[in-house]
């Protein structure tokens, strides 16, 4: 990954395009709903109960652009019902598609990671879509493996939807920087 990649906090100016970004790379890759569509863009909201990041890369016009962006709960909460004590969720990663191949989505997961491990927790979990395959490549790769006891369905547009839960035990797992 490009040296000038930093991740940090999104901060309130950047919620607007922060939510276009994770709209656009899910809504690119299966039909949603236009409530969860909408609840997905919605940064400012989830900035208030929840910490929202973004993989920015220096850009001489702007100063920086955002390329990738995911939420994390606040030290000691949890985003999802079925995250356990000791465990860290993530949501919402999203990596533009222009930035796609470049290895910011793994760097945004391994970001992640870190944050869990400072924090006290044991173990990293997730959900995804069954029909995302890259992102479920992205997380087999580092190590995550399923969940299949807190994998469920959801109704979308056409039909039902399998989400996977995958999870990536911290203990004795380095977390490259």
């Amino acid at each position: 990954m490009n040296a000038s990649i930093r991740i940090r906090p999104a901060r309130p100016e950047e919620h607007a395009e922060t939510g276009a970004l994770v709209r656009a790379a899910y809504a690119a890759d299966f039909a949603l709903g236009a409530e969860y569509l909408a609840e997905i863009e919605d940064v400012a909201g989830r900035a208030t109960s929840s910490e929202v990041l973004v993989a920015v890369e220096a850009d001489p016009e702007t100063g920086e652009r955002i390329l990738a962006t995911v939420t994390i709960p606040r030290p000691g909460e949890r985003l999802q019902d079925d995250t356990e004590p000791g465990e860290m969720d993530l949501r919402l990663l999203g990596v533009a598609h222009a930035a796609r191949g470049r290895g910011i989505g793994e760097a945004v997961v391994r970001h992640c990671l870190r944050v869990a491990r400072d924090r006290g927790c044991h173990r990293v979990v997730l959900h995804t879509g069954e029909i995302m395959t890259g992102a479920q490549r992205l997380y087999e790769r580092l190590g995550f493996t399923r969940i299949p006891e807190r994998e469920f369905d959801i109704e979308v547009l056409g039909g039902t939807r399998r989400i996977l839960a995958y999870g990536l035990a911290l203990t004795g797992v380095p977390v490259p920087a």
